[in-house]
């Protein structure tokens, strides 16, 4: 009886002593959450080069092209040049059989030769028949046909000169010759080929000018055309040479519209210096057009500006931009686009208005408030202090600072402080700051998250540190 009442008090104490070690592990989860609070990603406000660019796609080609094709038709009797063929302006690169041509020849030279006779003819009746009616001899009626007779025979030879020159011209045209010097690019007959110029001109060949200089035609969308002009630097790449970078100029920006699947876009043309003749053409080129550059100027990482702090979160000072004309209603400025709130900052909690509020409160302002919001999304770029990309107007964006302010003690973790600054030019990665910041400002960027919250999801979380009935198999999170 006693070992099995030593064993009843050991289940006891082992059950006793796990229930204690499952509720200290919870009781230390919670509090260590509320303690801790957010972990933030930081980086600091530093000096160095941005580069705004404009991307565009587009194929290379040669500044000059000229189709090469024939105006007759017949068999290619000859061709005297292939791929890649460097040709001389008049030289003879295919030869269509001429027989048939120069027997038209013939036959247009016999016909002029019977209209002389013809018109030897006719002269020496006219001048007979002159002679004869001033004897009054034959009725003036006789004389008149001999002179109209004799017209007529002139019109006849003229008619057969211009018969044989038409021939001229087709015999010569069966010698087919390079009208540039260049490169022939394409080649689109072979030997005894019938070539039919009936409807319309066969193209045999295709000449570049010349191959060292060339040129894109990299189409640009209506978003970012405005920022495009002539002589701006362009950067591009081809898939053929992964590693290396070719240097282009901006020639000219096409007002020409080109719209697929309800997108506008813009031709623009690219010169191109190819003398290492690397490039070729119909190659895809991947261009970026160098609308901004600075050097040596203060900027944050572009991520910084997209920060909106979490429900959670501990942030002071005002978040909300300054109105864009003086009078306007701020408060209705700021509460149509989402963009007022402290503390945890309306657009992450997602209490923005939707687009029938939006539309309400819109219609409820004054001329003069419309006129300062649409001011607003035009310079300042909408929610959050948004801009255009080729707008010239500095955008007024909220960042958020780590606050020196101690929060130890509000059990929440650190304090943010939100700040209004200028922004300038940038990049894929950085964003100049013309105003607000100072170089070595720590701003905010983005929140670390644990792996098993990346894995599930920023609204998720274990509810308890240990797995099993418990917790749904969230796992044990450590210290962080």
């Amino acid at each position: 009886m006693a070992e099995k009442r030593k064993l009843r008090w050991g289940k006891w104490i082992s059950i006793l002593v796990l229930l204690a070690a499952v509720g200290g592990g919870v009781a230390w989860y919670t509090h260590r959450d509320k303690d801790d609070g957010p972990d933030y990603k930081t980086a600091p406000a530093t000096r160095g080069d941005i580069t705004q660019v404009v991307t565009a796609n587009g194929q290379l080609s040669p500044v000059k092209n000229v189709q090469v094709g024939s105006q007759i038709s017949g068999i290619i009797k000859e061709i005297k040049v292939d791929f890649n063929s460097r040709v001389k302006e008049g030289e003879v690169i295919a030869q269509i059989d001429p027989s048939t041509y120069e027997r038209s020849v013939e036959q247009a030279d016999a016909e002029l030769a019977n209209a002389k006779a013809g018109l030897e003819l006719a002269e020496v009746e006219a001048k007979r028949a002159e002679q004869l009616s001033k004897s009054q001899l034959i009725p003036a009626s006789d004389a008149d046909k001999a002179r109209a007779e004799f017209s007529q025979a002139k019109a006849v030879v003229r008619l057969r000169e211009a018969s044989l020159n038409k021939a001229k011209v087709d015999l010569e045209r069966s010698t087919i010759v390079a009208p540039i010097d260049g490169i022939v690019i394409s080649r689109n007959v072979e030997p005894g080929q019938t070539v039919a110029a009936s409807f319309s001109t066969p193209t045999l060949f295709l000449i570049a000018n010349d191959l060292a200089k060339m040129q894109i035609e990299a189409m640009v969308s209506e978003a970012d055309v405005g920022g495009v002009e002539d002589g701006q630097k362009v950067n591009f790449s081809v898939d053929a040479f992964p590693g290396r970078q070719f240097q282009g100029t901006v020639k000219q920006v096409r007002y020409n519209p080109s719209t697929n699947q309800n997108v506008v876009t813009y031709v623009t043309v690219v010169e191109v210096d190819n003398s290492d003749l690397k490039l070729r053409p119909g190659m895809t080129a991947n261009a970026s057009v160098v609308i901004g550059e600075k050097q040596n100027v203060l900027k944050i990482p572009s991520a910084a500006l997209r920060f909106r702090p979490p429900p959670e979160a501990v942030v002071t000072g005002a978040t909300n931009p300054p109105a864009m004309m003086r009078g306007g209603d701020t408060n209705k400025m700021v509460q149509l686009t989402g963009a007022g709130g402290t503390g945890a900052g309306s657009a992450a909690s997602g209490d923005r208005p939707n687009r029938e509020e939006m539309r309400r409160r819109f219609e409820s302002m004054s001329p003069e408030e419309r006129e300062a919001f649409r001011g607003r999304m035009r310079g300042g770029g909408g929610p959050g202090g948004m801009r255009p990309q080729n707008s010239d107007r500095p955008a007024i964006r909220t960042v958020y600072l780590m606050s020196d302010t101690n929060a130890a003690s509000s059990g929440k973790g650190p304090v943010l402080k939100a700040v209004q600054i200028k922004t300038g030019i940038s990049d894929s990665s950085s964003t100049e700051v013309l105003e607000g910041l100072n170089e070595g400002d720590v701003v905010v960027s983005g929140l670390n998250l644990p792996v098993t919250q990346t894995a599930m999801g920023p609204q998720q979380r274990p509810t308890s540190p240990f797995g099993g009935p418990f917790g749904g198999g969230g796992g044990f999170r450590g210290p962080r």
